[in-house]
């Protein structure tokens, strides 16, 4: 069952004052639920990995696939390096190279498993942003509300204005006051990065038309299209397609030319 949210704040005018807005938009209770599990899930790695597919992060099956990809990779060559040492005459100094394949193995392995728990935690904001998809339509709805006075001559169109007219951080801090202040900070930059002033010059002939119904659908629309594709579209693990290699090839070639 929907439930009614709202949320309330100002924003300045020309630097002449500043005006009151309301906000109000559709929560369904599931979806609250959930993201209230992720941003717990999101101040504890362990939790986040281990019961954050249940709440549809799909990057945390990458993550177990990544870590285990590179670890059982770097244990096998561990394990190849060994064999080679004892195989042939005993020399301290290919210990040492012993020791120094297991130190470069588990800083790979390190290394995978930060880069792909970055990816996991993107992953989850991409989950939070499509559970509050009618709290960013009615942002889209006062951005084109505003947008309107700009288009009628009250204002510049400009970045600084439309950060004027709505502070996003402000907005993110009211509705989700025990969001992590970090997720708090990692949704707002993900919005600065909208061209949002392109997309209302985009639409400026539907707001003076009146259309502003169709005009908030159509932002919404280009809203959704950048941070989809944008953003989160790019959030991925190709990079595994060449550290691991780099990973094998640099232990092969100490293993070769330091050990035999």
């Amino acid at each position: 069952m929907k439930r009614r949210s709202t949320i309330e704040g100002t924003y300045q005018v020309n630097g002449n004052g500043e005006r009151e807005f309301v906000v109000e938009f559709d929560d369904l209770p599931e979806s609250e639920e959930n993201n209230s599990k992720l941003f717990a899930l999101l101040d504890h790695p362990r939790r986040l990995l281990k019961e954050g597919r249940k709440q549809g992060v799909h990057g945390v099956k990458r993550f177990f696939s990544v870590l285990f990809l590179f670890g059982i990779t770097n244990t096998l060559l561990l394990f190849y390096s060994i064999i080679r040492l004892i195989s042939l005459p005993f020399e301290f100094n290919k210990l040492l190279f012993v020791l120094l394949i297991l130190i470069i193995g588990l800083g790979f392995t390190f290394i995978s498993a930060y880069r792909t728990y970055q990816y996991v935690v993107l992953d989850t904001m991409r989950v939070i942003y499509g559970n509050l998809s009618s709290f960013f339509y009615r942002i889209s709805e006062l951005l084109i509300d505003k947008a309107e006075n700009v288009f009628k001559g009250k204002a510049d169109l400009t970045d600084s204005q439309i950060t004027k007219v709505l502070d996003l951080g402000n907005l993110l801090n009211a509705r989700f006051q025990r969001m992590p202040r970090f997720m708090r900070e990692g949704i707002t930059m993900i919005l600065d990065r909208i061209p949002f002033v392109g997309m209302l010059m985009d639409l400026k002939e539907d707001v003076l038309n009146g259309n502003k119904s169709e005009a908030s659908a159509k932002l919404y629309g280009k809203m959704d299209h950048f941070i989809s594709n944008s953003i989160f579209g790019k959030n991925n693990t190709r990079w595994v397609w060449w550290l691991l290699p780099l990973n094998v090839l640099i232990l092969l070639i100490l293993i070769k030319v330091k050990i035999g």
